[in-house]
């Protein structure tokens, strides 16, 4: 097999998808190359070349298209230029809508919002796929829909102090409780830098979900953002397996490979059910401060100052459950995120999710999702 040589032109981009490039390149034998410009490296004559085209950058576009051009084969990891006929591999970026709409669905949320900074194809699809599930066939059920770009003037895009005071109002009018989409991780976390600034309980006011499960945003925020799950390796892999395909002379697709999103890391900024009420919202705070105690419904209605029956009926009433069962499910919640994130011992993760040993802890998640915890954290 010749050893093929090339180039990578992609600008910043998560480590992801380069794993996932330079896992394809270690096993088929390439030599890369990687440059962050817009004109071709003199002298440079490679095989063929990765790009990943933004929008407003037409100088990256032109260079895509030179490469072309001259009969080296490109591909292109973004849907941001969909007027160049170039080969294409990308997330399902309705899918990440769709997926988005559905976690908040099965938290009963009843008033979404979408927010994103920038406006490119990629925002479109997202919010598309986002609206269209959100709405599931009622044309009257629309999500707030809150882009930066075409609200503000082109000299105060990049103002962190002007988009702050702008997201800021519209979260303190928006109805609550309110399930925001934010495009990605980065925008994800100046919503909730913004919400947790105008004194809004994240998640019981304002839930939060981002995309692309970048831990180095997601896991350092002052409350952890739950993600989509943007399966940017295997687009990585995928892209660097078609560009080795049109080397070797095969024809184009037609249109651009689309890769699924993998899930959610549910984190604590989504880890709740939607409560309109006040005295609801501070039911589920308090579970979720006290999951580690030995801490039932009883203690619940005691530190609200409510009465037992009382507390049943608020339960039933907004949530239609018990008091009980989501206890139950803060500290199985919890306990997944736990074996997920972390490799701490079974024992220590019971404690800290409040069951009284790791046999117990091992039986309760049994029942509920037909695995052992071992089992689960193996997958």
């Amino acid at each position: 097999m010749r050893t093929k040589s090339v180039l990578l032109q992609l600008g910043y981009t998560s480590k992801m998808r380069l794993d996932g490039i330079a896992a394809y390149a270690k096993e088929h034998g390439w030599l890369i190359a990687v440059e962050d410009r817009s004109s071709l490296p003199r002298g440079w004559t490679g095989d063929g070349a990765l790009v990943m085209l933004r929008a407003r950058q037409p100088r990256m576009a032109a260079f895509a298209q030179g490469l072309a051009s001259r009969g080296i084969p490109v591909v292109d990891l973004s849907i941001c230029h969909p007027e160049l006929a170039l080969p294409r591999v990308v997330g399902d970026h309705r899918a990440i809508g769709a997926l988005a709409a559905e976690h908040f669905a099965e938290r009963h949320f009843r008033n979404a919002a979408f927010f994103a900074k920038d406006w490119t194809e990629v925002e479109k699809l997202r919010l598309a796929g986002f609206a269209e599930s959100w709405r599931g066939g009622d044309p009257g059920r629309k999500p707030l829909k809150w882009v930066w770009r075409r609200e503000c003037d082109e000299q105060c895009y990049d103002d962190w102090k002007a988009l702050g005071a702008w997201l800021s109002e519209r979260l303190k009018a928006a109805p609550k409780p309110l399930a925001l989409f934010a495009f990605n991780d980065n925008d994800a976390a100046r919503a909730l830098d913004v919400a947790l600034d105008a004194g809004l309980a994240v998640p019981e006011e304002v839930a939060i979900l981002g995309c692309d499960d970048e831990p180095l945003i997601c896991e350092n925020q002052r409350v952890t953002i739950s993600s989509v799950r943007h399966d940017l390796k295997r687009i990585g892999w995928e892209c660097a397996a078609l560009l080795d395909r049109l080397m070797e002379g095969a024809e184009a697709p037609s249109g651009p490979t689309l890769v699924p999103p993998l899930g959610i890391s549910v984190r604590r900024s989504t880890d709740t059910v939607a409560a309109s009420s006040p005295a609801m919202r501070k039911a589920l705070s308090l579970i979720a401060r006290h999951l580690g105690d030995a801490y039932g419904a009883a203690d619940l209605a005691r530190e609200m100052g409510i009465s037992r029956a009382t507390l049943g009926r608020l339960f039933a009433a907004e949530l239609d459950s018990a008091p009980a069962k989501e206890i139950a499910r803060q500290r199985l919640a919890r306990a997944k995120l736990l074996l997920a994130r972390t490799d701490r011992p079974l024992k220590a993760i019971a404690r800290e999710c409040g069951f009284c040993d790791a046999a117990h802890f091992t039986n309760a998640f049994r029942r509920a999702t037909g695995l052992t915890p071992r089992a689960a954290r193996r997958r």
